[in-house]
This record gives C-alpha cells, structure tokens and sequence, in this order.
C-alpha cells in the first residue's frame, strides 16, 4: 500500500496532466457538440427565415398577380350586375357584352355649372381615349372629352349640351335625357310620345343606340310628367339613382366594336 502512495507522490504531476487532459478532452468533445448544435440552430433558422422571406416575396406577387384579375372580373361583374340584373332574361339568351372596363380614380368634379367636367386618373398609358363611356356602380357618369398621358377629361352627364339615349326598362319608348342645369340629382327626359303609357315609378335605362354604354344601365325613375303644349308628347322629370356630387371611383368602359361601328355610320 505504501509502494502504490509512493508511485503516485512520484508520478503526481504525470497524473494530474493526464486527469485534466482527460477532462479538457471531455470538456471539448461537450462543446463542439453544443457549437455542433448551436450551429445548427442557426443554419435552419436563417434557412427558414429565407424560405419564409421568399414565399411570402413569391405569394404576395402571386397574390398581387391573382388581386389584379379579380378586381378586372370583379368590375366587369358590377357592370353585368348594373345591366342585366335590372333586365328580366330569357334563360336560353346569350349576353354579348362587347365592352372592356378600366377602373378609375375622381380627382376633380365640377357639379355646379351648366357645363360641367371630371378629371379622372387615367390616361393615355392605360388605354384611354376620346369618346369612351364613364359610369359608377349605379348609373351614368359621363363620355371622356380629352386625354393626356396619365389623365382624362370627362363631360358629366349635367352638361347643358350633351343629349343621352335613353328608354323605358318596361317597354321600347324611346327618349332623350338632358340636363337643364338644375338639380344634380335631376334631369329631363323628352321626345317620349304620349301613345306611350308613362306612370310615375317607371324605370330609365340607356337604350343603347350609341357606343359609349351598354343598353340597360339604369339611369333613374320618373317623379313626375305632363304633356308639352303641342300634346304630342311628354315632359318627364327623372330623378338619377346615381349621386354624381359624391363620386369618388368610377368605371371607364370601351366598346371593343366602336370603329367597325363608326365606319359603318361613315359609309352611311
């Protein structure tokens, strides 16, 4: 027992280097497997932060992509809405709707002259032009009269020189609506014969006899009628469904068949 003391007195500092080499060694391998682990923590972190950052990077352009279809369905599903929901429809009838819709922004709107005009947000860049048709959600707005490249100017329906096509939802009377520079909210609507039955209640919509709108839009209903003097036909007043004083968006619609309509009139 004293020899086994005396060999490990002698060989003491031999010992202790060997203990402590064998706890560093211990020591180590503990670390590099918590650095190991450390590690690779911070690889799938930063592997899923980019993977996180490219899908969302790739589901908000899908999402722009898929935003940007269904706002054009869904402003040409308002525009079926406005017509054809307000039109009784065979079942078998097929709706040919030769009109695009272009979303815009009111960024003027004079309603308080006897000509009046809107500035829209859209221009020559988003394929506006002369001539093209403006309607809200619920009834007419006006014709565009100018564009520049990034804006368009459009006559307003309460215009004392514009003339509309106008006709009765409930039989073939047609008419034409204007506006007297009165009330925003009213207009006249003339050369309605007086064979025609009128009853106040009655429903207006375009007659689509022109290319600016779609026929059946609704416009307004009568308040209030009376024969003119010659007693061949009536003075109807119509009140607009469309408050044109508190407009904020609108819709540009462009009939794709204008110009092989135009022609047709040229040729005339």
């Amino acid at each position: 027992m004293q020899q086994i003391f005396n060999i490990l007195l002698r060989y003491k500092n031999f010992l202790i280097y060997i203990f402590l080499l064998f706890l560093s060694i211990v020591f180590l391998s503990k670390k590099s497997f918590f650095h190991e682990s450390y590690i690779n923590k911070i690889s799938l972190s930063l592997s899923g932060s980019i993977h996180s950052v490219k899908n969302k990077t790739i589901n908000y352009f899908d999402l722009f992509e898929k935003n940007q279809i269904l706002k054009t369905e869904n402003e040409k599903l308002k525009i079926y809405e406005l017509i054809y929901l307000n039109q009784e429809l065979e079942s078998s009838n097929t709706i040919n709707f030769p009109f695009k819709t272009i979303g815009a922004k009111i960024l003027k709107n004079s309603f308080t002259n006897s000509r009046n005009y809107l500035i829209l947000d859209k221009g020559l860049k988003d394929g506006i032009y002369p001539e093209m048709g403006v309607i809200s959600d619920d009834g007419l707005i006006g014709i565009i009269n100018e564009t520049t490249e990034n804006f368009s100017s459009v006559i307003s329906i309460l215009h004392k020189d514009i003339k509309l096509n106008m006709k009765f939802k409930k039989n073939l009377s047609f008419g034409s609506l204007l506006w007297q520079g009165e009330s925003p909210n009213k207009m006249k609507l003339v050369d309605i014969a007086t064979i025609n039955p009128v009853s106040i209640g009655d429903t207006i919509v375009t007659g689509g006899m022109s290319s600016y709108f779609p026929e059946g839009i609704p416009i307004g209903t009568v308040i209030s009628f009376k024969n003119t003097p010659s007693g061949n036909f009536y003075d109807i007043d119509v009140e607009l469904f469309s408050n044109l004083t508190q407009k904020k968006y609108v819709y540009i619609i462009e009939n794709i068949n204008s110009e092989e309509i135009k022609n047709l009139e040229n040729n005339e």
